[in-house]
């Protein structure tokens, strides 16, 4: 049993006790944390869920609050910074433990050091390019040689991306008339799930590249903290080993992401690289124009020379044509003679040739003949016979199906009208005139067959059909029996 008589204490009592021994002991102290979560309200409260965590899992997690008096701290990290508070920052601030009987245990933020966060940045980064150089990607794509045209473009990036539409305007309105081929490889290039997009985008571009003679990433500028997810490992890895050339024009303008450090190629802007692709095309065509003048030139020298020398050998040409004309005209009816000869003695040997030929085509044809002939009689005959044994064969079996047939039915037939006879004796057992014959009667009552007692009335006028003859009779008395009825 409990002891009804123990000394207790309310809930918010205890908690209270909770909260001045906190307050007590609390002072504000200098942490550092991960953002897991961040929201605000309308009153102009920050409320922020923090974790720390060690070989990316958690060990702590804790919720805090910058109070709206405090929000000027929020204002200037954005400022020194250029990015917001949001998932995944790490931050140095000055804070103390809060406990409220209704609300819990909080970390009240008093401070936030921005210098801390961009250190933190920049930490990370570093020992993402010192890995990647580690690990030999972080000049692999350099490696890749880059076409002297660059026609066919992979662009990794979002159709709604600031700088995408800026780099299909100089890419396809150019005043040359250069065309090229480009194809979207849509992914997030912001928020939490742009890593990964990147990523799928980028291994599609790999499966169809050899479509392709180089991969553009594309987004548009942004803030430190926008930008971060290009200083992601496994994307800068993707990257480095894609099969062409990769440039970014991310839109930054103040220093290089780890996108840009694998890269082959780096631009401030997704203009930059249009423009780099587009003079590339430029200066190509007017290496060719320059290498069309030379050859036509060269061409131009080398026929001036060439028509002096022939003139000269035109008329050495021509006396030495008119020399050698008779000498060929000689041996060529020489020549013709010959032939003529020698083909009127081949078409006669082949006549005589073929004229045998002829003869001993006929003489096996007639052979042939008649051996096929004679074995076709031979099947023919064959065939006769099979043919007349089947058909015996098959009338004989007609035969015995329909001598069978007809005994079974005449059985059958013999059996049914006994059957027949049967069933008329049985009707004619039950027919009601033998019923009646054997003293049994039929009661009507207006008309109707009467079967239960209950159905009459006292008094009333009844008709009793006999074997012979009618009976009238008036009821006056009657007996009731719902049960079985018994004869006997």
């Amino acid at each position: 049993m409990f002891n009804v008589d123990v000394t207790y204490q309310t809930l918010s009592q205890y908690l209270n006790e909770i909260k001045e021994l906190i307050q007590e002991i609390s002072d504000y102290q200098w942490i550092v944390a991960e953002i897991a979560k961040i929201d605000s309200d309308k009153n102009g409260h920050y409320w922020i869920e923090l974790v720390e965590k060690k070989d990316n899992e958690i060990v702590a997690k804790c919720d805090a609050v910058v109070w709206s008096r405090n929000v000027e701290t929020v204002h200037n990290f954005y400022l020194k910074t250029g990015m917001e508070l949001q998932k995944g920052i790490k931050i140095l601030f000055l804070g103390k433990a809060t406990f409220h009987e209704k609300y819990g245990f909080k970390i009240s933020i008093y401070q936030i050091d921005p210098s801390f966060s961009l250190g933190e940045m920049a930490l990370k980064k570093k020992e993402t390019i010192e890995r990647l150089t580690r690990e030999g990607f972080i000049d692999r794509n350099k490696l890749i040689e880059i076409p002297v045209i660059i026609q066919r473009i992979a662009i990794v990036s979002s159709e709604s991306a600031a700088g995408y539409e800026d780099f299909l305007k100089i890419l396809k309105g150019n005043k040359y008339g250069f065309k090229f081929y480009t194809k979207l490889f849509d992914a997030f290039v912001q928020g939490d799930s742009a890593v990964a997009s990147l990523m799928a985008a980028f291994q599609r571009c790999a499966f169809e590249a050899k479509n392709f003679d180089a991969v553009v990433l594309i987004r548009g500028g942004g803030s430190v903290a926008d930008l971060a997810i290009f200083n992601d490992y496994e994307l800068a890895k993707t990257m480095a080993l894609m099969p062409v050339p990769v440039f970014t024009g991310i839109g930054h303008t103040r220093d290089e992401t780890v996108a840009d450090r694998v890269a082959s190629m780096s631009f401030k802007t997704p203009s930059e690289v249009a423009k780099f692709i587009l003079d590339r095309a430029v200066d190509f065509d007017s290496r060719l124009d320059t290498l069309r003048q030379r050859i036509i030139h060269r061409a131009e020298n080398f026929l001036s020379v060439e028509i002096s020398k022939n003139q000269s050998i035109e008329e050495r040409f021509k006396l030495a044509v008119k020399n050698s004309r008779e000498k060929i005209l000689q041996k060529m009816n020489l020549i013709v003679s010959e032939v003529h000869n020698n083909v009127l003695k081949r078409v006669h040997s082949e006549r005589e040739f073929l004229f045998k030929v002829k003869q001993q085509l006929y003489k096996k044809t007639n052979l042939i003949l008649t051996a096929q002939e004679v074995e076709l009689t031979n099947i023919n005959n064959k065939v006769k016979m099979k043919i007349n044994e089947n058909m015996a064969k098959q009338n004989f079996r007609i035969s015995s199906y329909k001598d069978s047939l007809f005994t079974k039915l005449k059985n059958t037939l013999s059996l049914k009208n006994i059957q027949i006879e049967r069933v008329n004796e049985k009707l004619r057992l039950l027919s009601p005139e033998n019923i009646l014959k054997r003293g049994y009667s039929i009661t009507y009552l207006n008309g109707k067959v009467l079967k239960n007692s209950g159905e009459v009335p006292l008094m009333a006028n009844i008709q009793i059909q006999l074997y012979k003859g009618k009976i009238s009779a008036t009821v006056t008395n009657k007996e009731e029996n719902n049960g079985e009825l018994k004869l006997f």
